[in-house]
């Protein structure tokens, strides 16, 4: 077999970076969706009238726009901590650095989150069935944080050592 045949470190690299990167474009592509008009309140308020109805029944006005609202909050804080997660490992895959977890990976996962945040929101303000929210691009942040600091809990070998033992001082 010729050495021209084998394939090079360098991209092998390149590869495993390019195949990180994929999860992160789609959900990336995804949260633009979100900010078109078919996820705007109206549709998904209709969604989740219809929903809570078959499970509940009627319930009133005043408890339903309050329950829209949160289930709407509750999105931005999941959709833009899985957004971070994905970036995380995106990033560990393409930027060197040593151990499970490191601050580069986990800042450059917040920044590319916060980009997104904002241009999501800057969009939203162009669609008339939709609304910009400085408000909702730190809720989208405190997902991503709360993501990240998951992860540096669970990826740290100090983290892995303490679960270790605790697990083995539970049996």
């Amino acid at each position: 077999m010729s050495s021209s045949a084998l394939p090079k470190p360098s991209s092998t690299l390149l590869r495993r970076a390019f195949l990180a990167w994929i999860p992160t474009v789609l959900w990336l592509a995804t949260i633009a969706t979100f900010s078109t008009d078919l996820f705007s309140a109206a549709h998904t308020g209709q969604i989740l009238r219809k929903i809570i109805h078959a499970i509940y029944g009627p319930i009133s006005p005043h408890a339903f726009t309050l329950l829209h609202a949160y289930v709407r909050k509750a999105a931005h804080f999941s959709v833009y901590g899985i957004l971070s997660g994905l970036a995380f490992y995106a990033w560990r895959a393409s930027v060197p650095g040593r151990g499970r977890w490191n601050f580069k990976w986990s800042g450059l996962a917040l920044a590319l989150t916060l980009l997104a945040a904002s241009l999501d929101e800057f969009h939203q303000s162009f669609i008339p069935s939709r609304t910009a929210s400085p408000h909702d691009v730190l809720l989208d942040m405190m997902g991503a944080m709360f993501v990240q600091i998951l992860i540096a809990s669970f990826t740290t070998e100090h983290s892995a050592v303490s679960l270790q033992h605790s697990v083995r001082s539970a049996l």
